[in-house]
C-alpha cells in the first residue's frame, strides 16, 4: 500500500483537468438518474423490487417475513434478509416512501465512489484515484442500480470496505482486527446477497498462492478471525431456516435458479416445450424421486437436486448456456431495465430470456437477435444511442483494466485478490448472468483502469510524489 498523501490545494494545481472532468462526469451521473423522478414506478423495474418491499411491509405489520398479501403469512425461504430490513428501516423512519430509499442510496453510491477514488491514490496513484471516480460516475449500471428498490448498492457498501480490509490483512496490518472487521462486512454483505456467502472461503488462496509463499502466523490468524466472525454473523439465518422449514440452508434462491435459468431451457430446447412446461417437467420428477414438499423450501430443494441431475446429463448444452451467461454481465443494463427505465415503464413486454436462450441452444442466433431487436431495441428508438455508449464504455474499463492488471500480474496482491472477486462473482452465476452481476467487480475494475491509463499520462503533467510508508 502505497500511503500517498493527499494535498488538495498541489492537487487540484497540477491536476485541474483531471479535477473538471471529475465535476462534468458527476453531472452526467445525475443526468443519468433523470428518468427515477418520473414516477415511482421506474423504481420498481425489477420483480424482485415488489419481493423487497413486501417483505418489509409484512415485517413492519407484524406479519412475519412473508410475501403473502393475505393470510395465512407464510414464511419466505429464497430471501436473505438485509436488504428488507434496510427498508424497513427507512420506512419506520419516513414512512412509505421508495424515494427515501433511493436518496439513501444515491448517497451512498456517491460515499463509495469518493472511498474509491481514495483507495485509488492510497493503492496507486493521486491520478489513478481520480480517474477511477471519474470512471464510476459514469457508469451507467451504478447509475442505474442506485435508483433502484435493489440490493446491489448496499451490498456494496458491505463488500467493497470489507475487501479492503481482507488487503490490509494480507499485507499485514493489525491482520486480526482487519480479519475481524472484514468477516463482520462479509457476513453483512452475505446477509444482504446470498451470492457472497461462499466469498470468504475462497480467499484462503490469498495465502497459499505463489509468488506469496507461506502465510505468516498474524495473518493466519487475521484470517481466521474473518471467517469465525462471517460464520456467527450468518449462523443465525442457517438457524431460522432450519425450525422454520426443516432444513438446514442460506437460502433456495440458488435451487429455484438451478430449475428455471439452468436446467429448464436446455430441456425446452431439447423437448420442444415452453420453459414453463420444462419446469412442470423437473418439479414432478422432483417430487416423484424425492416425495411431496412440506413447505416452499423443500419445494425448491428437491427440485434444484433434480435440476443438477439433468445439467449433468447434457454438458455440452450447458457450457453453451453458461458461456451466454458470463458475456451477457459485461453489458451496461439488461434490454429489459433500459426500455423500462429509459423509455416507457407502461410497456407489455414479455420475458425475452427463454426464447433467446431457446435460439441459442439451438444455434440460431440470428433468431436471438431478430427477438431482441424487434422487443427491447426498436421499442426504445434514439435513447438507446445511450445503451450503446454505455456499452463502449464498458468495453473501455475492461481493456483498460486488463491494461492495468498486466503491468504486475498476480505478483501484486490487489491483482490477485480482484482476479478472485472476478472469477467468484462473475463466474459462479453462469446461465443467471445479469449485468448486476459485475457491479462487486467494477470497482477494482476502474482502479486498475485507471491505472493503466494513469500509466499513459506525461510525466510532467503528474503532480510531484508524496508516498510515504504506511
Amino acid at each position: 500500500m502505497h500511503g500517498c498523501r493527499l494535498n488538495l490545494g498541489e492537487t487540484l494545481r497540477s491536476n485541474r483537468w483531471l479535477f473538471l472532468l471529475l465535476a462534468l462526469s458527476l453531472a452526467i451521473h445525475f443526468l443519468l438518474l433523470i428518468p427515477a423522478l418520473k414516477d415511482s414506478s421506474r423504481l420498481f423495474v425489477w420483480a424482485d423490487s415488489s419481493c423487497y418491499e413486501s417483505l418489509a411491509l409484512n415485517m413492519l405489520s407484524g406479519n412475519g417475513y412473508s410475501l403473502a398479501a393475505l393470510p395465512p403469512y407464510n414464511p419466505n425461504s429464497t430471501m436473505v434478509p438485509g436488504y428488507p430490513l434496510f427498508i424497513a428501516g427507512i420506512y419506520a423512519v419516513f414512512g412509505q416512501s421508495p424515494y427515501a430509499v433511493v436518496i439513501i442510496q444515491v448517497i451512498l453510491s456517491l460515499a463509495l465512489i469518493a472511498g474509491l477514488t481514495w483507495c485509488g491514490i492510497r493503492q496507486f496513484s493521486k491520478e489513478a484515484g481520480i480517474i477511477a471516480g471519474i470512471l464510476l460516475l459514469l457508469n451507467l449500471c451504478l447509475a442505474f442500480y442506485s435508483t433502484q428498490i435493489m440490493t446491489d448498492i448496499l451490498f456494496l457498501v458491505f463488500l467493497l470496505p470489507g475487501l479492503w480490509l481482507v488487503l490490509r490483512l494480507f499485507q499485514g496490518y493489525s491482520p486480526v482486527c482487519s480479519g475481524l472487521g472484514a468477516g463482520l462486512l462479509l457476513g453483512l454483505g452475505a446477509l444482504t446477497r446470498p451470492i457472497g456467502l461462499y466469498f470468504p472461503l475462497i480467499l484462503a488462496l490469498l495465502f497459499f498462492i505463489k509468488p506469496f509463499g507461506k502465510p505468516g502466523r498474524s495473518r493466519l490468524f487475521g484470517y481466521g478471525a474473518l471467517l469465525l466472525v462471517c460464520i456467527a454473523v450468518v449462523s443465525p439465518w442457517f438457524i431460522r431456516n432450519r425450525v422454520v422449514f426443516g432444513h438446514l440452508f442460506f437460502s433456495t434462491v440458488q435451487s429455484f435458479n438451478l430449475s428455471h435459468i439452468h436446467a429448464a431451457p436446455i430441456k425446452a430446447s431439447i423437448e420442444g416445450k415452453s420453459i414453463n412446461e420444462a419446469e412442470a417437467d423437473l418439479e414432478r420428477a422432483a417430487f416423484a424421486r424425492y416425495g411431496e414438499p412440506r413447505n416452499e423450501a423443500e419445494g425448491f430443494i428437491f427440485t434444484g437436486r433434480e435440476a443438477v441431475r439433468y445439467i449433468l446429463k447434457h454438458p455440452g448444452r450447458y457450457t453453451v448456456l453458461y458461456a451466454a451467461g458470463v458475456v451477457k454481465t459485461l453489458l451496461p443494463l439488461g434490454f429489459a431495465e433500459f426500455l423500462l427505465f429509459y423509455a416507457s415503464p407502461e410497456q407489455g413486454i414479455r420475458n425475452l430470456t427463454p426464447p433467446v436462450q431457446k435460439a441459442i441452444l439451438k444455434g440460431d442466433v440470428g433468431e436471438a437477435l431478430r427477438v431482441i431487436w424487434q422487443e427491447r431495441i426498436a421499442p426504445t428508438g434514439w435513447v438507446f444511442v445511450v445503451y450503446v455508449l454505455g456499452l463502449l464504455f464498458n468495453i473501455f474499463i475492461i481493456v483498460l483494466a486488463i491494461k492495468g492488471f498486466v503491468k504486475k500480474g498476480f505478483r501484486s496482491p490487489f491483482n490477485l485478490l480482484a482476479f478472485m472477486v472476478a472469477i467468484y462473482f462473475i463466474g459462479v452465476v453462469g446461465p443467471a448472468g445479469q449485468p448486476r452481476h459485475f457491479l462487486p467487480l467494477l470497482p477494482l475494475a476502474v482502479l486498475l483502469a485507471a491505472h493503466g491509463l494513469a500509466i499513459g499520462i506525461p510525466s510532467e503533467a503528474k503532480s510531484p510524489p508524496h508516498d510515504t510508508p504506511s
